[in-house]
């Protein structure tokens, strides 16, 4: 029997990185569901090759752990409350996860959601991509924000425009030091399976107003035989900007809490 071809193997890799994104539980009961395939940018890129890492526990060091690490799982989570001028109140969820699993290429998921409780609606859109390319701040010529994260829509997808949102190509996550820029709009196909066919996506700078908490006192979380977690969150941060909901975009104020937790475990259901 003939073994299979690069390409045929790739394919097979390719279908079960997926198969393993779709399982892990990323915080709490809940996960990264993909509506959509992951960006197809040409051949398959190389398998990861895991860079050596000191001993657990050491000392978190911000702002440089603000960027991403070689570990099995890491995300950075934004959530919170925004109010228009006339008063009107929104939620929103913006969060980019990170996986590595042996000799497979790095893979990212990354959600969009809206909350409007006047409208008593809930919209959201996801992402994913395979590959390093995510990660922009990693080898960056010259100075570069802490971490930069660009997610882009599946191979396909026309990029449409919110009224004061930039073109609907990335979803870029960056900063540094409590002081991020959020960046998220819908292609027309996403913001149509998100219920908010006029488009759906904020633009928000989010700044820290408190300084940041590490989770169990030193930023180390030991879950025993399943590894550990680094995990610091900002607590207080102060949010600007605009958000678009169903091809409306309001001017906004409000408030926001960031969570960055990486190490070596898995959590699967």
């Amino acid at each position: 029997m003939r073994s299979p071809g690069p390409s045929r193997r790739w394919a097979r890799a390719r279908a079960l990185l997926l198969a393993a994104l779709l399982a892990i539980v990323v915080s709490d009961c809940t996960g990264p569901i993909l509506a959509q395939p992951p960006v197809d940018r040409g051949p398959g890129p190389s398998p990861t090759q895991r860079r050596p890492v000191a001993a657990d526990p050491r000392p978190i060091r911000l702002p440089a752990d603000d960027a991403a690490h070689d570990r099995l799982t890491e995300w950075w989570y934004y959530t919170g409350h925004l109010r228009d001028g006339a008063g009107a109140r929104y939620g929103f969820e913006f969060v980019v996860f990170r996986a590595e699993r042996g000799g497979f290429p790095i893979s990212w998921a990354s959600h969009l959601a809206i909350t409007d409780e006047a409208g008593e609606a809930f919209h959201f859109a996801q992402r994913s991509e395979i590959g390093p390319q995510v990660d922009r701040a990693s080898g960056a010529a010259g100075p570069a924000p802490r971490f930069d994260l660009q997610v882009l829509p599946a191979a396909g997808q026309s990029a449409g425009t919110g009224p004061s949102l930039p073109p609907a190509t990335a979803w870029v996550m960056g900063g540094g030091d409590g002081r991020d820029h959020l960046t998220a709009a819908s292609t027309p196909d996403e913001a149509l399976a998100a219920g908010s066919p006029g488009g759906l996506g904020l633009d928000l700078t989010v700044e820290a107003t408190a300084p940041p908490t590490l989770h169990d006192q030193d930023g180390w979380v030991d879950f025993g035989p399943a590894g550990g977690s680094y995990y610091y969150s900002r607590t207080k941060m102060a949010a600007d900007g605009a958000l678009t909901l169903d091809g409306r975009t309001f001017q906004v104020t409000g408030t926001a809490w960031f969570d960055h937790q990486w190490g070596d475990f898995i959590s699967v259901g």
